[in-house]
């Protein structure tokens, strides 16, 4: 569970480096009685829909998709970034909703030059999705059947649409391509400072991966370049309206922005960081900023599908880890819209998905030199406390949830306050410490209702089909003095 445990790291992190906050009030780690549990299955016996989970079609998903329709934007998660069911089914939920005109815009967990990538191939028929999904801009657990797939259906679709479907990256971890787009811009209009800028932005260069050179820099340069982010965004705040209205300043202006939200959400990870400085808001960071991406980006009336992980769409956080100022992508959105915004979760008892598997390293961290990158585990999230367990007893094999049909009742409302594991893995898992609660290393379960307005859950699951893409050529990084 990324989120949480990310959540606790940075209380605990904070209170270790001296960080001045209030500590919050921690969720009772009593588990559910028989009888809440018994209350809770018949509520999803009795409301949840179930469907086969190897033939539903649109006829299964229209209920969802009306359900879900009328949100502005439609934040829908998986369980792990690797496994093929959740993914599977967001696609074609992302389908469904587009054939019924809900939506227009997809907006992705990605770098913003990937999407804008993704974008032109969809919309125009140009460029090779393949090799995007090859570059340093797009995350690999994503080269994969169930994304690709939805990618030439947008395509087939566009070609014949009203209102083409249109994609937009959100993410802020690629300020070498995002700077690079912003200063040839500048370059056109102001090249003295755009030439000074880019030798202010020293060993930055597109190509490489940033957080190789977050790792390599100096401190000096770091500091340079976060400064150099800072003015390229103030030159496009204060542009001349003639500039402003130039072919491209929109575009441009995206790029110096996400370029500098790049550097702040490394900011304190660096090993020379002075970590007393980050407070728990820190660690929320590039959420914060992917949802403040996604409500920029919305055109007026436009309505948007979200692609990203369960914690990232959540459209609420649990009440101590909001007091300690985190926020998700979902909840920065769910702020400002309220009610037109909807989350869709996942879970699922039991099955294999691909992840980076490490192993636990001598201080209780993921020891990252073990790492074996999108391998295959096989792991369980149906043992008592763990939310497959609890849908098993259902008796379906795959079933979807409105969390508003939950009955107003004692037990039910108790039992929404249990800890339960929902089988959350990140693009890293550590077998040896797969939810286990460890309030040392912050991983604790959640409650089962937070955050998503729907939750699916597949019986089974199996590994994502990856495509057979290798890592692009690593571009050496020199770092200025």
């Amino acid at each position: 569970m990324r989120f949480f445990t990310l959540a606790m790291a940075a209380l605990l992190w904070a209170h270790g480096t001296g960080g001045a906050f209030a500590q919050p009030a921690m969720p009772d780690p009593a588990p559910a009685t028989v009888e809440e549990e018994a209350a809770a299955i018949a509520w999803l016996k009795d409301k949840g829909i179930a469907f086969d989970p190897s033939a539903y079609d649109g006829d299964t998903l229209a209920p969802l998709a009306q359900r879900l329709g009328r949100a502005r934007i439609v934040g829908i998660g998986e369980a792990t970034h690797g496994s093929h069911q959740d993914q599977a089914f967001k696609a074609e939920l992302i389908k469904q909703l587009v054939r019924s005109g809900e939506v227009t815009a997809l907006l992705l967990e990605a770098n913003r030059d990937a999407g804008e990538q993704f974008d032109r191939y969809v919309r125009e028929g140009t460029g090779d999705p393949a090799a995007v999904m090859r570059t340093g801009s797009f995350f690999r657990i994503w080269r994969n059947d169930e994304f690709a797939g939805l990618l030439l259906w947008l395509r087939a679709w566009n070609q014949n649409a009203a209102n083409p479907v249109r994609i937009v990256g959100l993410d802020c971890q690629d300020a070498g391509r995002d700077s690079a787009v912003a200063l040839d811009f500048i370059a056109a209009h102001d090249p003295a400072k755009a030439a000074q800028w880019a030798a202010d932005m020293g060993g930055l260069k597109p190509g490489g991966r940033f957080v190789d050179w977050v790792d390599t820099s100096s401190r000096a340069e770091f500091d340079r370049v976060m400064a150099t982010t800072a003015a390229l965004v103030q030159w496009f705040e204060s542009a001349a309206p003639a500039v402003r209205a130039a072919p491209g300043f929109a575009r441009a202006r995206f790029a110096a922005i996400t370029a500098q939200q790049a550097l702040a959400a490394f900011e304190f990870d660096r090993e020379d960081a002075d970590k007393s400085k980050a407070d728990p808001a820190y660690f929320s960071r590039r959420d914060r900023f992917m949802g403040e991406n996604a409500i920029a980006m919305l055109a007026p009336g436009e309505r948007a599908v979200l692609w990203a992980h369960d914690s990232h769409v959540m459209r609420d956080v649990p009440g101590f880890v909001r007091a300690m100022g985190f926020q998700t992508l979902g909840s920065t959105i769910g702020d400002r819209l309220g009610a037109d915004y909807a989350a869709v979760g996942f879970t699922w008892s039991k099955g294999s998905f691909r992840s980076t598997i490490t192993a636990l390293g001598p201080d209780g961290a993921p020891d990252l030199r073990t790492r074996r990158n999108l391998d295959v585990v096989s792991l369980a999230n149906n043992r008592p406390g763990e939310l497959g367990n609890l849908f098993d007893r259902t008796g379906a094999q795959a079933m979807w949830i409105d969390m508003a049909t939950r009955p107003a009742t004692p037990l039910i409302a108790s039992w929404a306050t249990r800890p339960y594991w929902r089988g959350w893995a990140g693009a890293v898992v550590v077998p040896d410490a797969w939810q286990i609660s460890d309030p040392a290393t912050g991983q604790i379960p959640g409650d089962p209702v937070v955050g998503h307005d729907v939750l699916v859950w597949f019986q089974t699951i199996s590994p994502t089909r990856l495509w057979p893409l290798a890592d692009p050529p690593i571009t050496p990084i020199a770092s200025a003095p």
